[in-house]
């Protein structure tokens, strides 16, 4: 049985919005219960406006051409629900008035309009809700899918309601074959894609959902995190180079605390905090996700931020570390591997996972207390480290059982 669509069309002015040329007229589009607001571009004096017919007074001969013209608007938003309603299944207000007003053709809305739009919103929003990095990722994400349709179809955009599910799957084809990308990289391109067909599937110019049925499920990584003797190796590690020995200490300290890059560069005098039983603690957001981070400091870390600073000193606003580009350090970091004798691949990440695994889990730190010092937004991240753990102690009895001649149960 079919559900009947409600679709009304209302005149009104808005008194709150008066000049010398009188008040706005607004036009309301409602079909089932959602609404959009049109505007004119038509003033009238308040006294002229009949509110029971919403139409300019007909006993005013001054009025003839105003309501000639409201009607005949009328009549175009009526033409236009009709037209989209022959091709869309759910009309929405937004696209009835988009398509009267000739918003980029109505039903034609492109795919990369609305990934600019989308781009453009976000950019606005760096700093506060969004990183810097975070605004390139989704400019790279569109760049990917303009490559794409330029190497596949000979275009550098599309109507996107012609967005389908085929395309998809050759975007990640393309994604995984001809830029190499790996599974995750993928589906996180895919992810950010995704967000703009869903911007388009609730305006209405998108008719059916091209990720029905993809999977943007993300494989389990090994996270790689230094041993104790791997970290006691950097501790102990004295550098005459002024340049490595600032490097060692950023990574140390982030090893202590668990920050992320992008929050030991942000970490400023007002998110170290002394509690009235002396103990000091870092309180921040992280950049990536805004979920809060309480971390109480470690001797280690402590007397690297006095090694650089004196926080009585320092205004609520400055900045405590002097940190480094991301790049630079990772390459740094390159040397001190090699310097030490670490043979993994050494970048500033391993300290936030270091933390996770060797400074806290392998200590009887509960994941719950870990989980809200990483700042997870939920706990089953934090739970990937404590499967790692796991496994390096189940690693560690099973060589101990080889040594002493002893099986573990269950194993041969």
């Amino acid at each position: 049985m079919s559900v009947k669509n409600t679709f009304n069309i209302l005149f009104y002015i808005n008194k709150a919005k008066q000049n010398k040329e009188g008040v706005p007229i607004l036009l309301r589009i409602t079909i089932n219960g959602a609404n959009a607001t049109m505007y004119t571009k038509r003033r009238i004096e308040p006294y002229l406006w009949d509110s029971k017919s919403s139409m300019p007074s007909k006993r005013e001969v001054k009025c003839t051409d105003l309501i000639l013209f409201l009607e005949t608007l009328r009549n175009k938003v009526f033409q236009a629900y009709t037209e989209l309603s022959r091709e869309y299944d759910d009309v929405t207000p937004q696209l009835v008035r988009d398509y009267v007003q000739g918003v980029n053709g109505g039903t034609s809305r492109t795919l990369m309009e609305i990934w600019d739009e989308h781009n453009e919103e976000l950019k606005r929003t760096i700093g506060k809700e969004c990183s810097y990095t975070l605004w390139q990722k989704h400019n790279t994400a569109k760049n990917h899918f303009i490559s794409f349709l330029q190497l596949h179809y000979r275009v550098s955009d599309v109507p996107v309601r012609q967005v389908r599910y085929h395309m998809i799957r050759e975007y990640e084809q393309f994604l995984k074959g001809n830029k190499g990308l790996k599974h995750n990289t993928t589906i996180k391109f895919l992810q950010f894609t995704k967000k703009i067909t869903i911007r388009a599937l609730k305006s209405g110019w998108l008719k059916v959902d091209p990720f029905v049925d993809i999977s943007l499920s993300l494989k389990e990584t090994d996270r790689p995190y230094l041993t104790q003797d791997e970290l006691d190796s950097i501790l102990a590690k004295t550098f005459k180079n002024g340049r490595l020995d600032l490097v060692k200490d950023l990574f140390l300290f982030s090893c202590y605390t668990g920050l992320a890059y992008a929050d030991v560069k942000k970490l400023s005098r007002s998110e170290i905090e002394r509690t009235s039983n002396g103990m000091w603690w870092i309180k921040t957001r992280r950049q990536k996700t805004k979920e809060r981070s309480q971390i109480p400091l470690l001797a280690m870390a402590m007397e690297i931020i006095e090694k650089y600073t004196v926080l009585s000193k320092l205004q609520s606003d400055e900045l405590v570390l002097p940190v480094i580009s991301n790049q630079k350090l990772n390459s740094y970091l390159k040397e001190i591997a090699d310097i030490v004798g670490i043979e993994k691949n050494l970048t500033f990440h391993v300290a936030r996972h270091t933390f996770a695994t060797t400074v806290t889990l392998q200590n009887g730190v509960p994941i719950e207390s870990v989980s809200r010092m990483m700042g997870h937004t939920n706990i089953q991240t934090t739970q990937h480290y404590a499967r790692i753990v796991d496994k390096k102690v189940a690693d560690d009895m099973y060589l101990m059982s080889q040594r002493m001649n002893i099986p573990l149960a269950g194993t041969n």
